[in-house]
């Protein structure tokens, strides 16, 4: 597994940074379609990820596409 700092993942994911630090510390569980994209866009993988594989993911991101929330 990728070794991800809370700064680095905020940025790269277009996420908070305290929402990236939560995650990183086992805090906040992402949603699937989240988790997808974090490892697409920083190779870090988190455990909701565990047991899936390469093929399964690219099919979840197809149904499931990550779509982030529009600023208020």
């Amino acid at each position: 597994m990728e070794t991800i700092t809370p700064t680095g993942m905020a940025e790269a994911a277009r996420i908070s940074l305290p929402y990236a630090s939560q995650i990183i510390g086992g805090k906040r569980k992402p949603p699937r379609s989240l988790a997808i994209h974090i490892l697409r866009t920083t190779g870090w993988r988190h455990a909701v990820l565990d047991g899936l594989t390469d093929e399964q993911i690219e099919l979840l991101e197809q149904i499931e596409p990550y779509q982030p929330k529009q600023a208020a």
